[in-house]
């Protein structure tokens, strides 16, 4: 009978299931990230509500499933309603419940949790978004993890193209100082501005001959 539920849900997006709770589809937009187009689909939101009854599905439901199973449209409630008596005794059982395309049921405690099946069926595939890049346009990229403008990221390298030779340059300087001062004083000494020879005086005579 799942196959004819999520027909349905699919169809009419509201379906309840007694004793259960509700379950409805609501429309999720298309999404673009940096190189694709998600397609639009659907989100399928359960709200456990165990006071649900068959009574609140219309009556277009239950002549839907009457045809499919070749029953009355009273009958095909009452079976319904079968179906979804076992499922409730299925999960107080701890019983993991997979209805295929729509979710899976599970009662680990006393609420009913339930994981929708994702992404939810969409008419439409997700698209490769492929950028256009044009000689003189302004297009945004992504830098690492930092999204920014073509002219932004060429403006960023030059800065620090730039940086980088003046750090070079004012090395270079400072080398040529350093080995300018080094070849001076290994040829001059340390003392290159005091290298007059001395003359040695005699001293005078402090005594006499008799």
């Amino acid at each position: 009978m799942f196959s004819i539920l999520t027909t349905y849900l699919y169809q009419h997006k509201k379906l309840a299931l007694p004793g259960i709770g509700n379950f409805e589809l609501q429309p999720k937009s298309a999404s673009v990230s940096f190189d694709t187009v998600a397609a639009p689909g659907w989100d399928i939101i359960f709200s456990e509500n165990k006071s649900v009854t068959a009574a609140d599905n219309p009556d277009s439901f239950y002549e839907l499933l009457g045809a499919k199973e070749s029953l009355s449209g009273a009958n095909a409630q009452q079976q319904f309603e079968e179906f979804a008596r076992n499922l409730v005794v299925k999960l107080n059982d701890n019983e993991r419940i997979d209805w295929e395309d729509v979710g899976v049921f599970e009662k680990p405690d006393y609420h009913i949790h339930f994981t929708p099946k994702t992404p939810a069926t969409s008419l439409f595939n997700n698209v490769t978004a492929q950028r256009v890049i044009r000689e003189h346009a302004d297009h945004q990229l992504l830098v690492g993890e930092k999204e920014t403008t073509k002219n932004a990221a060429l403006e960023q390298m030059l800065w620090e193209e730039r940086s980088n030779k003046r750090k070079t340059i004012t090395w270079i300087i400072v080398g040529a100082v350093a080995v300018i001062a080094a070849v001076f004083f290994l040829k001059n000494g340390c003392a290159a501005g005091n290298q007059q020879p001395v003359a040695a005086q005699k001293p005078a005579a402090t005594y006499k001959l008799k």
